[in-house]
């Protein structure tokens, strides 16, 4: 979805943090910045743009606490090879997922950013992301602060939370088979339409 994808991704931000808006904001503008570029997106191959926008993305993400709290009452009983080795996977196919999704659908949506919570390390940001027509879909960022820099960890889509479903997918496969098997999909389900079950 363009609008779970365009909330997700972002870049990382200076050592002196702003606020959770802030980073998410500035983030998201140079974002449409790349797509926005005609030229740009004319000459780039298609896997040129996708290099382009992962170098910019992915470090704006917490993706071992996507992985842990993805894995759930599961991520304890594994090993840190294995912890490693689910986080790369994980990492690998939302990034893909999302990057070529936006690729592939984004036509000059407005996002508006509309308020900040803060509490202590942790935050949230509302979002809307309207379209041409003037609908809007409501996406909240939840974020944690590494000391650095504000990391996105889940998003809230019209109040549904991605993580929750990332989580509820794994379970099924782990305790329908095994967590062997769920590795297996996610190394077999590295493209972006390809479902895990």
């Amino acid at each position: 979805m363009l609008v779970h994808a365009m909330c997700i991704i972002s870049i990382p931000s200076c050592a002196c943090a702003g606020t959770p808006l802030e980073e998410l904001k500035s983030t998201v503008d140079q974002i449409t910045t790349i797509l926005d570029d005609k030229a740009q997106r004319d000459t780039l191959t298609r896997e040129a743009l996708m290099e382009k926008l992962k170098a910019v993305s992915q470090q704006r993400f917490d993706w071992e606490e996507i992985a842990k709290r993805s894995l759930g009452l599961y991520w304890k009983d594994r090993s840190p090879a294995e912890k490693s080795e689910f986080t790369g996977l994980l990492k690998n196919l939302l990034l893909e997922s999302y990057l070529t999704k936006i690729m592939d659908n984004y036509s000059g949506e407005s996002i508006l950013f509309d308020k900040e919570i803060l509490e202590g390390n942790r935050a949230s940001v509302e979002t809307r992301i309207v379209n041409k027509a003037d609908k809007s879909v409501s996406v909240g960022a939840r974020l944690l602060n590494d000391g650095k820099q504000w990391l996105v960890y889940d998003l809230i889509i019209e109040g549904v939370s991605s993580l929750k479903n990332y989580r509820a997918q794994f379970y099924d496969i782990i305790r329908q088979s095994s967590y062997s098997e769920l590795i297996k999909r996610l190394k077999d389900k590295q493209k972006p339409e390809a479902p895990l079950t």
